[in-house]
């Protein structure tokens, strides 16, 4: 697996995670709640840095 397969993986995972915890709230009617809140806006900005992750290893991928 290369550098660009394994960041897809890992941002397909976070994304997963954020799926996950939005289904939470809703089933526990924590919408808006600041805990879940600020957990997802921590999963939101891992999710941004690893698209950037990925990004970044596809371009040096097709650079090498």
């Amino acid at each position: 697996m290369d550098g660009s397969e394994i960041a897809r993986r890992d941002h397909q995972r976070n994304k997963s995670e954020i799926v996950n915890l939005v289904k939470e709230m809703f089933r526990q009617d924590k919408w808006g709640d600041e805990e879940y809140k600020k957990k997802l806006e921590e999963l939101v900005a891992k999710d941004e840095a690893l698209v950037r992750e990925v990004i970044r290893k596809i371009r040096q991928e097709k650079e090498n």
